[in-house]
């Protein structure tokens, strides 16, 4: 009798824990590490849609001034390769020669004070005569100062195609 009720006692915290399992709130699975299933990674919500419209309005407006009001004192930009050229370079690249970027796929995150924000991004531009599209992605990391946000680092990066390695255009 004894064993009876250990294996019931048993079975009911089973049971339990079941049932609270499946009550509980599920949340997305982030990384793409080894336990399957694909990474669901959050759309940027209103204030981050506002920063990656502000972003795009800049360049294409040329508008160097709103663009580096954007971009905090101690901001770091870093390219494809890992260099971190000076932002202001940056800033200059993207708002001269009549650049046009459309941007799409927005995420983001706001954690408090501090958010990332990410976005793939087409820039076309006039290179020797001829217009060019160079394609990429680029991630901010953004800190609340005041009402506003600002753009501690960015990394940007043109998407690339190799063989057997990367699908798509």
């Amino acid at each position: 009798m004894k064993r009876l009720k250990g294996i019931t006692v048993i079975l009911s915290f089973a049971v339990m824990g079941g049932v609270l399992l499946a009550q509980a709130p599920q949340t997305p699975a982030r990384g793409g590490g080894r336990g399957g299933g694909i990474p669901q990674v959050p759309p940027a919500p209103a204030p981050l849609m506002d920063i990656a419209n502000k972003i795009a309005d800049s360049i294409n407006k040329q508008d160097s001034a709103t663009l580096g009001k954007m971009v905090a004192p101690d901001c770091v930009y870093l390219d494809e390769d890992g260099h971190a050229p000076p932002v202001a370079r940056w800033v200059t690249n993207l708002t001269s020669g009549g650049k046009k970027i459309e941007i799409s796929s927005t995420h983001g995150m706001v954690m408090d004070n501090d958010a990332w924000l990410s976005f793939n991004f087409a820039v076309t531009e006039t290179f020797q005569g001829n217009p060019k599209t160079l394609k990429g992605t680029a991630t901010f990391v953004l800190k609340k100062s005041g009402a506003d946000w600002m753009i501690e680092m960015v990394h940007g990066a043109f998407f690339q195609k190799v063989a057997g390695i990367t699908d798509g255009d």
